[in-house]
């Protein structure tokens, strides 16, 4: 095998398909004659007719077509030939460069020619290809369409994880979607995507363009919304609120002469095992589970207007030590955990993979917006802070949480809360928002006032035993929230919303009262009056009476409040670490509190030490009417505090959250007694 006809012979451009012929004609066998050059094996030349265009009516058309040939020398010739439309008369129909003048349209309605390349070589084998031209008039329009989806990823069964082997593709539903012009980015026309995803935008014929979807919810009029998912951590130098909005973009195209179809997916950016690419369809996610939320409330109220909501999601928003209210930490992504921020109307969401990601946990992102519907549709006396499966919470906390809980499962149609977290997104926890409810049940438990909220609503019935023996729908729920508990006189708790509710509609009560029992929720009124569930309190029981009645004309009440369902010793936000107070006003004043530890406490103190007071108490209360504060009570010195009222007190009935700031100090001085009293004062000032 060392002819030398063989390493030198011609057509290597197809080495693969002459190799075994080379074989056969160059074994010829010791000392034999007979060897010489084989004879070549011709290949048919390749045509390309050019890429297809649109172009105007009457307007010189250039046909660019090419033809390649593998073996070297062969002469190739060019035949252009018309297979469909108008006939038109094409110059140089020999070259691979040819041209035409475009019909004039009749009544302005597209033409579409097919023109043929046909390349043969010099032993006659030819091949062809196909170009289209679509010929439009000047200034018509045409239609850009499609479907906008987004790939969700569902959690493994008990929400084990994220599923990435179940990939299904949702409608982008809601979103702004764009036409815009691929040369100077200027938007040509826009619509929002329906409820299957579609869009549909006219736009003139024969220009580049492309389009986009944005990560926006945006509706003018009654319904009105106006929903921004954004990246928190890129172009930090900017206001929040400027930083970039997630968009999708296909690529560039020509519109053409004849309407088109366009569909665009979000993709998840999983490889199989990582995420490798862009994870374009978190934003959209995240959208898609607020859009959900949003039809819920509509469903109640058709003219109802959404406050504005920016939604912070970046995949460098991580569980990583951070207070979440610092822009420091939101720059930087270290937010510590999902929340809702008042003062900003907005959610921030985690996204760092391989610890903790939201944009599939829909029922963990619509909790966070349940916070923001009853911040700026109804009132939220929360006051936050850790919280936990058989916590025994502040009633406001107990409230809120289990609120927000029960309303993801609402708006999802889905009882089932998932929260996946952990390398590569394959751990987590469930929640069962009917049926959890971890004892003691009571108005202290979240996950009572959860699934109590969500029976309210739930038309099918887990078992009669739990009271769930019927429905009351949305509506009742909505109108109660956004009308008398927003005003209610006393704090917001499942006291106060399970009687506004019964006021709101007295065709819920019974459904109401059947719920509380088994939830042992006994207390009447909005301020849990005769309530006797204290939680499994030791003795004494602080949490007992839910409100103290204090009477106005400077009469000592005393009460106590203690630690012992706070675990960590510094969350400040358990059951019995808040006093509530109750109080009416009948004449008109400025009013004097004045509030000082007792003499039993005070026994008990460390000695005071002047360079570190963490050792005395620092009593703090907040006074409020209808929800409005009107005097308040914050100084920091030690073992007492006096406030006089903000303004005259109207009549009306006031609470008072009052509380040792030492329980939710985590420098307080060992030592400190977990069990604190107070001589309580109110009366008109002098």
């Amino acid at each position: 095998m060392t002819n030398d006809s063989c390493n030198n012979s011609p057509g290597r451009m197809l080495v693969g398909l002459v190799f075994s012929l080379f074989l056969t004609a160059c074994g010829g066998g010791s000392g034999g004659g007979g060897g010489g050059n084989p004879t070549p094996v011709n290949v048919a030349p390749v045509s390309n007719a050019g890429t297809d265009q649109s172009v105007a009516e009457q307007t010189v058309v250039q046909l660019t077509g090419s033809g390649t040939d593998a073996n070297a020398g062969d002469q190739l010739s060019y035949a252009w030939t018309q297979t469909s439309g108008n006939t038109v008369t094409i110059s140089n129909a020999n070259l691979a460069q040819a041209s035409f003048q475009a019909p004039a349209l009749q009544n302005g309605v597209a033409e579409v020619l097919t023109f043929r390349l046909t390349v043969t070589d010099s032993g006659n084998l030819a091949h062809s290809d196909e170009v289209t031209i679509t010929v439009f008039e000047p200034g018509s329009v045409v239609t850009i369409s499609g479907i906008a989806s987004y790939e969700f990823v569902p959690p493994n069964t008990g929400c084990l994880g994220l599923n990435y082997n179940a990939i299904e593709t949702r409608p982008i539903r809601g979103a702004t979607v764009q036409v815009v012009n691929a040369n100077n980015n200027a938007v040509l026309g826009s619509a929002a995507s329906d409820e299957s995803g579609s869009y549909a935008i006219t736009v003139d014929a024969g220009i580049n363009i492309f389009v986009r979807v944005r990560a926006e919810l945006k509706r003018a009029g009654n319904p009105s919304w106006d929903v921004e998912v954004r990246d928190n951590t890129a172009s930090t130098s900017l206001p929040l609120n400027q930083r970039p909005l997630y968009v999708l973009d296909t690529g560039s195209f020509n519109s053409g002469g004849v309407n088109q179809t366009r569909n665009v997916t979000a993709t998840t950016g999983w490889n199989g095992s990582s995420y490798a690419g862009t994870r374009a369809a978190a934003p959209f996610s995240i959208l898609d589970a607020i859009f959900d939320a949003t039809q819920l409330v509509v469903s109640a109220d058709a003219t109802v207007n959404f406050p504005p909501l920016d939604a912070y999601w970046s995949v460098n928003n991580s569980p990583n030590e951070g207070t979440g209210t610092s822009d420091a930490n939101i720059d930087s992504g270290e937010i510590g955990t999902s929340f809702y921020r008042s003062d900003l109307n907005a959610l921030f969401l985690l996204g760092s993979a391989n610890s903790d990601t939201e944009e599939f946990d829909d029922h963990v992102i619509v909790h966070e917006w349940g916070h923001y519907f009853e911040d700026v549709f109804s009132r939220s006396d929360s006051i936050g802070g850790t919280h936990g499966s058989g916590d025994r919470l502040d009633m406001r906390l107990a409230f809120g949480e289990g609120w927000a809980t029960a309303l993801s499962g609402i708006a999802l149609d889905n009882s089932t809360y998932c929260d996946t977290q952990g390398n590569r997104q394959s751990g987590g926890f469930s929640i069962n928002i009917e049926t959890s409810s971890p004892s003691p049940r009571g108005w202290h438990n979240e996950f009572s006032v959860m699934a109590l909220i969500f029976d309210l609503w739930d038309d099918s019935p887990l078992e009669l035993t739990r009271g769930d023996s019927g429905s009351i729908g949305f509506a009742p729920i909505y109108d109660t929230m956004v009308n008398r508990q927003s005003v209610t006189a006393a704090h917001t708790s499942v006291f106060s919303f399970t009687e506004e509710l019964k006021n709101e509609s007295p065709a819920s009560a019974a459904l109401v009262d059947e719920l509380r029992a088994y939830h042992d929720i006994n207390g009447t009124g909005v301020y849990g009056d005769n309530e006797t569930n204290s939680g499994n309190s030791g003795t004494p029981a602080d949490a007992l009476p839910v409100y103290t009645e204090v009477q106005t004309n400077g009469v000592v009440t005393n009460l106590c409040m203690n630690q012992e369902h706070d675990n960590s010793g510094s969350d400040g936000n358990k059951l019995s670490e808040h006093r509530f107070l109750r109080f009416a006003v009948t004449v008109p004043s400025n009013y004097a509190f004045n509030i000082q530890v007792d003499a039993a406490t005070a026994a008990t103190l460390p000695t005071d030490n002047p360079a570190n007071d963490r050792d005395q108490s620092d009593p703090d209360a907040n006074v409020y009417l209808n929800g409005q504060f009107v005097a308040q009570g914050l100084s920091g010195d030690a073992n007492s505090e006096s406030f006089t009222s903000f303004n005259v007190l109207a009549i009306g009935n006031y609470v008072m959250d009052l509380t040792e700031f030492r329980f939710a100090d985590d420098e307080t001085v060992a030592g400190f007694p977990n069990r604190v009293c107070f001589d309580v004062t109110v009366q008109p000032a002098p």
